[in-house]
């Protein structure tokens, strides 16, 4: 799985470990939290980080950005944004976040993030609402 980084993440490369066969690599900042393959073992992972590096730019972790979806009041400013962007439907059932595309189609949360990240408007937009409440 071999990821684009956008320029303005590059200098965000946080260390990251491979959980089986310890590989250290970099990956970027808003990775951090997303499934991902080790260079080493070629295995489907969610690496853990050893080193997270400072923020630069507008950039946002996978972790950050689920909770902008899943807790009031974040999500009462994000979904609406997503929606305008997307046109996703979100729903939360018991404790799960469901987004679907209007196929009614589950859309991969992941891989949403990844298109927001490398989409430098949509990437300062997002930056800029979540902003407003870990300031």
């Amino acid at each position: 799985m071999n990821v684009h980084v956008p320029d303005n993440a590059r200098r965000d490369l946080a260390l990251v470990g491979c959980p089986d066969c310890a590989c250290r690599f970099e990956t970027p900042n808003y990775r951090l939290g997303m499934q991902q393959r080790c260079p080493e073992c070629e295995a489907a992972i969610k690496p853990k980080y050893v080193r997270r590096a400072p923020d630069a730019g507008y950039s946002l972790s996978y972790h950050t950005f689920l909770q902008l979806l899943t807790v009031r009041p974040y999500r009462d400013e994000i979904v609406p944004l997503i929606a305008a962007w997307f046109g996703y439907r979100t729903e939360y059932r018991d404790r799960s976040l469901i987004v679907s595309n209007a196929a009614g189609r589950s859309v991969d949360l992941e891989q949403m993030h990844e298109m927001i990240q490398t989409s430098p408007r949509w990437q300062e937009l997002l930056y800029w609402k979540a902003g407003k409440f870990f300031r």
